[in-house]
């Protein structure tokens, strides 16, 4: 497995389960959008935000529905070098190859020291994650999480290490997230000895000194 090393996390974010494109997922998951427009120009607004042109983002799975000329579009519009680790919505993967930067089915970083899994999926056990003071963390998506939500999927998240954490949009205000803010919140689960439900509910986290 390809491994990816950042001596620090300037520049890097990351982000999940954007869905551009896809009418159900307003549906599905709740989305605060009046149609699939209205979803995709908030979503690049929002990302073009916070990431720069030199920035990498790593995208973690179900980033559009529809052709490849429209997920070509849709990547122009977005800054960053964005590299797909693919999700289950993630098709023709030899047509992928050509829009993204990167493609992986799974990726290991080495970030300032820290070793972090990314795959789509969270998973309930993997290599690393009894490696005394200095586990491996995961980063995932998938399972739509988010603030006073559940997901259909959120009974999974009981089994989640506190070094696992959800990316996706839905949870992270439709928007990348940063190297710094995944290690603050990892970092806050393992103080806690808890895991990602924790930041379902933003007022009670928001508040936790």
């Amino acid at each position: 497995m390809s491994t990816h090393i950042h001596p620090t996390g300037d520049h890097l974010f990351f982000t999940s389960d954007t869905h551009f494109g896809h009418q159900n997922i307003l549906q599905y998951s709740q989305r605060p959008f009046k149609d699939t427009n209205e979803m995709d120009d908030t979503i690049i607004d929002n990302w073009n935000r916070v990431v720069g042109p030199d920035d990498t983002v790593y995208h973690l799975g179900d980033f559009a529905f529809g052709d490849i000329s429209s997920i070509k579009k849709l990547v122009a519009r977005l800054n960053g070098r964005i590299i797909l680790i693919k999700g289950n919505h993630d098709r023709q993967p030899e047509k992928l190859q050509l829009v993204f930067h990167e493609l992986y089915d799974q990726l290991t970083l080495v970030v300032a020291g820290q070793r972090v899994l990314l795959n789509h999926f969270p998973f309930l056990c993997y290599a690393g994650t009894y490696s005394g003071c200095r586990p491996t963390w995961q980063l995932f998506g998938h399972l739509h999480l988010k603030p006073h939500g559940t997901g259909a999927d959120f009974e999974r998240v009981a089994h989640c290490f506190p070094f696992q954490y959800d990316v996706g949009v839905d949870l992270n205000n439709y928007s990348p997230i940063s190297w710094t803010t995944v290690r603050e919140r990892i970092l806050m689960q393992i103080k806690l000895n808890t895991n990602v439900s924790y930041w379902l509910n933003p007022e009670e986290s928001l508040n936790t000194p």
